[in-house]
């Protein structure tokens, strides 16, 4: 089966002025249509330019080599107006922060039309703004009601009461909602979804990882988050960034009950750390994706160091369904 989303060697570079920062260096991923694939990793491993650079959203980020090929088709050397129409459309995200993605002058009943008159349109944004946007009404209201009890408004009030409000009317959960159901309207075949349970409470957040469990067998999904938890319970598979790069992939169950890399280990004991017991030592803080060092990026860091991997970068190896980019497990099958 081919997947409907391939990610091959991609690398992309940010130019500053301490030097060029190398934000994905040589990242490739495969996801299959219908399943639900999961990014983890610290912050600054990559993993938003990784989904940027999916909708081509990376500027000023330059993608330097590699491909991005959606339904056989390759993003990265398409025409921005063909690009267009493949975001949002076809590929859907959801953005990490809803306080400030919603237009705090218009209310959701004209945004969510907005998104409606684009789907109808031809994909772009710039040929519905400056005219009458389609009116949310008739078929299209029932689509929305329909969108909207999916995601647990089942009372008329409730729904009306929303489409009239503003963003800063309504609570981050109620935000977060009305951004899965601009994204839901749009059909779109991929779900992009960014650290989706940042900056809400426990009860905002069981809900909100509910909402992405339910949609599971509806879409193809891409979660992104370094929530351990959110990964767990909404992904069937699991890969695990450091410094740009892919370091471990694998089934979700397998890789966060034994994980191969000891970068793996490392982050998943940081957030299953029980109160009192100290984490292993590091001996670094954090990646450096201007100077990146020789062989493994991770060795500086990584308590299993072996000489191999200060001066050999690892290929990926298959350990039991799992794939691991360490040296570590060189021969083993």
């Amino acid at each position: 089966m081919n997947p409907l989303l391939q990610v091959r060697d991609l690398h992309v570079h940010f130019d500053t002025p301490q030097g060029v920062v190398r934000a994905n260096a040589g990242v490739t991923l495969d996801v299959i249509e219908g399943e639900s694939v999961g990014i983890m990793g610290e912050s600054g491993c990559g993993k938003t330019v990784l989904f940027l650079s999916i909708l081509r959203l990376q500027q000023p980020g330059r993608i330097v080599a590699g491909k991005v090929v959606f339904d056989e088709r390759d993003i990265t050397l398409l025409p921005e107006a063909d690009v267009e129409r493949i975001r949002g459309r076809d590929i859907a995200l959801v953005p990490q922060n809803h306080a400030t993605a919603l237009n705090p002058a218009y209310t959701m009943r004209d945004q969510l039309a907005e998104v409606v008159a684009v789907r109808e349109s031809d994909g772009r944004l710039a040929t519905v703004l400056g005219r009458r946007a389609t009116s949310l009404d008739g078929v299209y209201l029932d689509e929305v009601r329909d969108v909207f009890r999916d995601l647990g408004f089942t009372e008329e009030r409730l729904l009306n009461r929303l489409l009239q409000s503003y963003p800063h009317e309504l609570s981050g959960g109620m935000r977060q909602r009305v951004l899965i159901a601009m994204a839901l309207l749009a059909k779109p075949r991929v779900l992009i979804a960014d650290e989706p349970t940042t900056a809400l409470d426990r009860a905002t957040r069981a809900q909100s990882l509910g909402v992405l469990r339910q949609l599971n067998d509806r879409l193809t999904m891409l979660v992104v988050s370094h929530d351990l938890d959110a990964i767990r319970k909404t992904c069937g598979r699991v890969a695990v960034m450091y410094a740009g790069r892919i370091v471990e992939e694998g089934p979700t169950s397998d890789v966060l009950a034994n994980p191969l890399h000891p970068y793996s280990r490392l982050l998943i004991a940081a957030q299953e750390r029980t109160r009192g017991v100290p984490l292993p030592e590091v001996f670094t803080d954090t990646s450096d994706l201007i100077h990146v060092p020789s062989g493994c990026s991770f060795h500086r860091a990584c308590p299993q160091m072996i000489t191999r991997c200060v001066e050999v970068e690892p290929t990926m190896h298959d350990c039991d369904g799992v794939s691991v980019a360490c040296h570590l497990y060189e021969g083993r099958l």
